[in-house]
């Protein structure tokens, strides 16, 4: 980039909204080339626009809607950087907050390489995301409709042993109830029964994924990790050779403690809980199952919980699940409880 005269666009900051995007462009020490415009989200325009730039680097924040103008801008030739947003108002937090300066704010971190970045997943993981995560918004609908179902059977004081099995189902349908709330159980569980149907081609459509990878077949063989939970492990990580160590993957989940120090003052607090909830839901449950089935494991959540309570040792058997899942992703062997140290 150095053979850029120093009026030639090097870099783009770039704030994204569903209808227009502002463009901020920098030469290459990121000085300001003129004013930021805005420009309409319609592709055309947006692929006219930046093909007047090859080579462009281009910093865009991480939000909701913007993956077809990452595309595009890749198709162009342009380098894209997208921003985590969490960490880029920490560095540039200003009490001053426009469409332009956010832009302009993007474009010159990105230049002096103070960028805090995101990983950019390939296309076969966005895939595999998308589909894990509506499953998971078929698991909650059905959830709902069963404690509302429950909810109902409550107000006549008949929901003690309600199960939603498939035997289950019709004894719901046989408990006496007010005419209305028949009805409205009856109609409660249609939509149970289509919910669950549709979640069972889902499992297929999991179980048929997970025998076509590898990365998934070696996490399998960890106590307690199962086909759900090990996919969405490998494609939300990723490349797992961006993590250096176990512990930035725990960060990475949320699953690793609060740090308070000051001085001769060091103590812990609760796990920060940061990434994607549902991960660390699925890490837990994996955890319950894997006391059950490794001897050592169990021995270290039992210690656990002698001094801190079930909860925490359960979770504390979720961070150890996430770090063997690294150590077995960078290695490539399967699980080995010989190996496993635990203190």
């Amino acid at each position: 980039m150095n053979s850029h005269t120093t009026d030639t666009p090097c870099f783009a900051g770039i704030d994204y909204h569903k209808k227009s995007l502002v463009v901020a462009l920098g030469d290459t020490h990121g000085k300001l080339l003129g004013q930021p415009e805005r420009i309409p989200t319609e592709p055309e325009t947006v692929r006219r626009f930046f093909r007047r730039y090859p080579g462009l680097h281009c910093a865009i924040e991480n939000c909701r809607g913007f993956d077809w103008l990452v595309d595009l801008l890749k198709e162009l030739g342009l380098v894209v950087h997208i921003s985590n947003p969490y960490a880029t108002r920490l560095i540039a937090d200003s009490r001053c907050k426009t469409d332009k300066i956010d832009s302009r704010i993007l474009m010159e971190l990105l230049s002096k390489q103070f960028l805090p970045t995101c990983y950019q997943p390939t296309k076969a993981e966005i895939r595999i995301k998308e589909q894990i995560r509506w499953r998971r918004q078929l698991v909650k609908a059905s959830t709902s409709v069963k404690n509302r179902a429950v909810a109902l059977v409550d107000k006549e004081n008949k929901g003690h042993s309600i199960s939603f099995s498939a035997s289950g189902l019709t004894q719901i349908k046989a408990i006496e109830l007010q005419k209305h709330r028949k009805q409205l159980i009856s109609k409660h569980i249609d939509l149970v029964t289509e919910f669950q149907e549709k979640i069972d081609l889902e499992d297929l459509w999991v179980a048929k994924e997970c025998r076509n990878n590898p990365s998934v077949q070696l996490l399998k063989s960890v106590p307690g990790i199962g086909d759900l939970t090990a996919l969405t492990l490998v494609v939300e990580l990723g490349d797992i050779a961006r993590f250096k160590r176990s512990n930035n993957v725990t960060a990475y989940l949320g699953l690793n403690p609060r740090l308070y120090s000051s001085a001769s003052t060091r103590r812990t607090g609760s796990i920060t809980k940061k990434g994607q909830r549902e991960l660390r839901c699925l890490l837990v449950q994996a955890a319950w199952r894997a006391i059950k089935r490794s001897s050592p494991i169990q021995e270290r959540f039992k210690k656990i919980a002698k001094r801190r309570g079930k909860n925490v040792a359960i979770v504390a058997i979720a961070r150890l699940l996430a770090e063997i899942c690294f150590h077995i992703l960078r290695s490539g062997e399967p699980f080995n409880e010989s190996k496993l140290a635990l203190g």
